[in-house]
């Protein structure tokens, strides 16, 4: 389940938008303020001869019905585009992230943008970047589920210190003795792991990062493994409603006893780029990345 295939950073998305033969419009019934943008980018994607599949919920299988696409265009925002990368995996289709939320830090182009490529403009620099991404599954059985940001292990309102073993291919590294945990991939190292004082991690690395949530010991500090390892844990202790919750928004409940492994994903997402920022300026546009303090005057 480790093995992972993906292309060379950087390809170029050169693709005409008059040249599309097959797309797919997909949103989420969380954001029906986005619909009226899919439904408006499907209408002009068949004008131009495209067949396009308009998902408003976000419940289409997308790895069964894209491997053919020429483009996912993932409609709504950070979010939206989560949940679109896990229904992805298996497939190698390029998304494109439009941006009607707040942050816009995974879906980076506006709808001004995308109409404009839809009206003509070409994609000039526009490029793919394979981002890897994590699958998790529960010892005994069952299917994984993926995620493109980070898995945490995470308590109710009440929240216990808790013992969890970890061993990363087959050998004991350490036992964790903490709130929780988040596992993260260097797209979600941005995220709830930056928060925990985990390092920020440049999005093209095949890495991710275990980030212990108030660890009782000052000496139990983030580390970055491998992208090609299994990491297996144990919950050795009993707590309240553990879960792991994957992208902030699937849970898998946990009890003590309980074992489950992560790995990168078998595929990686492949996302579309303007290439108008660099990783640097991402981080100091959208985050505010080593900005001095802001100082009132007088």
């Amino acid at each position: 389940m480790s093995s992972v295939l993906s292309v060379a950073a950087g390809r170029p998305f050169t693709t005409p938008a008059a040249d599309l033969q097959r797309a797919i419009v997909t949103s989420t019934r969380f954001k029906p303020e986005a619909h009226a943008l899919a439904v408006e980018l499907s209408d002009r994607l068949r004008e131009l001869g495209a067949e396009v599949e308009l998902d408003l919920d976000g419940t289409m299988p997308l790895s069964e019905r894209s491997h053919d696409a020429d483009v996912v265009f993932s409609v709504g925002g950070d979010g939206t585009l989560l949940g679109a990368a896990r229904r992805l995996v298996g497939s190698a289709a390029p998304v494109v992230g439009v941006n009607l939320g707040k942050l816009g830090f995974l879906a980076e182009f506006s709808a001004e943008e995308v109409r404009g490529y839809l009206e003509g403009r070409p994609p000039d620099d526009w490029h793919i970047e394979p981002r890897i991404m994590l699958q998790v599954w529960l010892s005994g059985g069952g299917e994984p589920t993926f995620a493109l940001n980070d898995v945490v292990v995470s308590q109710g309102v009440v929240a216990r210190l808790v013992n969890i073993a970890m061993e990363v291919d087959g050998a004991y590294a350490i036992q964790y003795r903490a709130d929780g945990l988040v596992v993260s991939t260097p797209v979600g190292s941005t995220a709830y792991s930056l928060s925990l004082g985990g390092p920020i991690v440049s999005r093209s690395l095949r890495a991710f990062v275990i980030t212990p949530l108030a660890p009782h010991s000052l000496t139990n500090r983030p580390i970055v493994v491998e992208g090609g390892v299994l990491v297996r844990f144990r919950v050795e202790s009993d707590a309240h409603e553990l879960a792991l919750v994957v992208d902030g928004q699937e849970r898998i409940d946990l009890q003590q006893g309980d074992r489950f492994t992560i790995a990168a994903a078998p595929t990686d997402l492949m996302l579309v780029s303007s290439g108008r920022h660099s990783f640097f300026d991402i981080l100091r546009f959208k985050l505010g990345w080593g900005a001095p303090p802001r100082m009132r005057e007088g």
